[in-house]
């Protein structure tokens, strides 16, 4: 896959974030690191600078670094701890999901590195855990230090608990469409692949992708296996195909748009039902279609919408029957879209 393939190994190779790469470095010299709190939006190189870090800190680094993806263990709990082979040592089926995994952390994050000073334990969206698992860690991060650096990202920094920030560094990362950083990194993958990227292929390959460099790889490559030259309808069929989820939501908004609601519920409903995608999942993918939409159409109402999608978020938070809290937005952004027509 290209995404693993144009991964930057080393710090230098991170484009977009100088700021972030200078800081990280001064402490790659002293060869020692803070625990870190990295934010910004999705696909702006937070796990490319801590696998270029452990790759600089320890040369070969599996033995002293643990990814952990905590969206994954939110959603599928005893399943995704059963299932990995990390974790056969600490499951136990009489205990709670939250249990293990808290004893998991506090065994690792104890345990001493491999010819190294400390081992990094990385988690990966860490606003999924919920509220107590992250009290908990508050003392790990602690009593851990001479053997163990957390490292906690996410696109969300406020759904991670003041004590937790207050312990890390925190490092912002900034989107790549705004300093031109995104135009340079699909050109040079399209020139090291040999295709012809045409002006409108990138523009839609950068409204789609919304700064997310992994999304913009991936099209990149959907369109080269039929194609070597990237035009904008070719892109649009790959959304259309291979971007599932955002295809999806760019139907939803059409449909309240159009008033058609009754497919704005049967859309809902697949998604959810028969695609089992969660609702603040669909929200995401949503408020990105319309921005792109939004933006296209330089409409003046896109900060209105995003009251409401606030209003969804919230309750999504504490919801049983989300397709009710995303119908009821859906039918919010229609009355607008006509009333101010």
């Amino acid at each position: 896959m290209w995404i693993e393939k144009y991964r930057p190994k080393r710090l230098d190779e991170i484009a977009g974030q100088e700021e972030v790469v200078k800081r990280i470095k001064g402490f790659v010299k002293e060869k020692t690191i803070p625990n870190l709190l990295l934010w910004g939006p999705k696909g702006t190189g937070k796990t490319s600078l801590v696998y270029a870090l452990a790759k600089e800190l320890y040369g070969s680094y599996e033995g002293n670094i643990m990814l952990i993806e905590t969206s994954d263990f939110v959603e599928q709990r005893k399943k995704w701890l059963r299932e990995d082979k990390r974790f056969k040592f600490f499951y136990d089926e009489q205990k709670s999901a939250i249990d293990i995994f808290k004893e998991m952390i506090r065994e690792y994050a104890a345990l001493s590195p491999l010819n190294a000073s400390f081992k990094l334990l990385f988690l990966s969206n860490a606003d999924f855990l919920p509220g107590n698992v992250q009290q908990a860690l508050r003392r790990v991060i602690e009593r851990s230090n001479k053997t163990c650096r957390f490292i906690f990202s996410t696109t969300r920094p406020a759904g991670v608990i003041p004590a937790i920030r207050s312990r890390c560094l925190n490092l912002h990362f900034t989107p790549l469409d705004k300093n031109g950083t995104m135009d340079t990194l699909i050109k040079s993958i399209a020139d090291a692949e040999g295709l012809k990227l045409t002006e409108d292929g990138l523009k839609r390959i950068k409204e789609y992708a919304g700064g997310d460099a992994g999304a913009a790889i991936n099209m990149l490559e959907a369109v080269a296996a039929t194609t070597r030259t990237i035009k904008g309808d070719r892109i649009e069929e790959v959304v259309r195909n291979a971007f599932f989820q955002r295809w999806k939501a760019e139907e939803l908004i059409d449909s309240a748009f159009e008033g058609r609601y009754k497919d704005v519920r049967a859309g809902l409903e697949y998604l959810i039902k028969d695609e089992r995608i969660g609702g603040r999942e669909i929200l995401v993918e949503i408020h990105e279609a319309l921005r792109r939409k939004m933006v296209m159409e330089e409409s003046k109402k896109f900060a209105k919408f995003v009251l409401y999608e606030g209003e969804a978020d919230f309750k999504l938070c504490n919801s049983i029957n989300a397709i009710i809290h995303l119908e009821e937005l859906m039918m919010k952004m229609s009355y607008l879209f006509y009333v101010q027509k």
